[in-house]
């Protein structure tokens, strides 16, 4: 099984408690991934927050992810829970932090395929995605 490691850093103009209001928002990843993205589940306390899952996609190519950790403005970690295709134990992460130009963000992906050729295509797909995407929000 082959395992992937995506790492992405991106500096925003927003204060880190603004960046991290925004990428908590389980309404708002649409706007990072171009693809549909709603809370199926609240989570407790909070409805972004732990035990809450958002549903990625449509139809039979969508996955779901479960928050499975915050700490408010300074990270949050998530994991596939249902879906995912050829992608095994799949869990992200994503650290806030001030950087010189507001905020800074640190998304960090690792994941299994059991398919040796899949992994990385995978892993540059979802790279270009997000890098795209969070440049969109920047």
């Amino acid at each position: 099984m082959s395992q992937q490691t995506i790492e992405i850093v991106q500096d925003f103009h927003k204060p880190v408690a603004e960046l991290f209001a925004f990428l908590s928002d389980h309404n708002q990843l649409g706007k990072v991934f171009g693809i549909p993205v709603r809370r199926v589940r609240d989570g407790e306390g909070d409805v972004n927050g732990v035990g809450s899952v958002r549903r990625l996609g449509i139809g039979p190519l969508a996955v779901e992810e479960t928050v499975t950790a915050v700490s408010p403005n300074r990270s949050i970690d998530y994991r596939i829970s249902k879906g995912g295709g050829p992608v095994r134990n799949h869990r992200g992460q994503l650290k806030f932090s001030g950087s010189s130009r507001g905020s800074r963000v640190a998304w960090t992906i690792r994941f299994d395929s059991p398919l040796p050729l899949v992994g990385p295509i995978i892993k540059a797909v979802l790279t270009q995605g997000i890098r795209l995407g969070l440049k969109r929000i920047a």
